[in-house]
């Protein structure tokens, strides 16, 4: 399991050094950002995420999120706009699915999740931090089916 963290994280710092923009990011905008999530709800889970910026203010963003004995990976697509009057202040919004593995002692299982998402992105000029804040409604389809409505922050290093 270890190998399989290490490999993941290894994977995603890569894609964000090889982003076309070597030098950190200290505008208002950035291309891709990597740093740590957590949600909050029923349930605090928390880990590894990247966001990344395409054309067409459209951004994919996912994640590698641990809990006591549950890891869970999760990706989402989203739609984003500038706020006016708010430099470096975006709203997003969008669809996206989580899969979570259970390996406690004696039961392993699986857990799959259809989410949406709602939220803010907001880019430090001049420095290289983004933060973010979101809501997340979540339908678990697994495990007897529930809906679950997590609120999200994340810190990131942006490139």
């Amino acid at each position: 399991m270890k190998k399989i963290v290490l490999i993941l994280m290894l994977t995603c710092g890569a894609l964000a050094l090889s982003n076309d923009s070597k030098a950190q990011s200290t505008g208002s905008s950035y291309k891709t950002a990597f740093g740590f999530k957590g949600y909050f709800g029923d349930g605090s889970i928390g880990g590894l995420n990247v966001k990344h910026n395409m054309r067409n203010s459209n951004a994919l963003e996912g994640g590698l999120y641990f809990r006591n004995h549950f890891i869970m990976l999760e990706g989402l697509y989203e739609w984003q706009g500038d706020i006016q009057g708010a430099p470096g202040l975006k709203w997003y919004t969008g669809p996206g699915a989580n899969l979570g593995f259970y390996t406690g002692p004696g039961d392993n299982d699986a857990a799959f999740a259809i989410k949406g998402t709602l939220g803010l992105d907001y880019k430090i000029n001049g420095a290289p931090i983004d933060v973010a804040l979101d809501l997340n409604p979540t339908f678990w389809l697994t495990n007897g089916s529930s809906f679950d409505l997590y609120a999200g922050i994340a810190f990131r290093f942006a490139f």
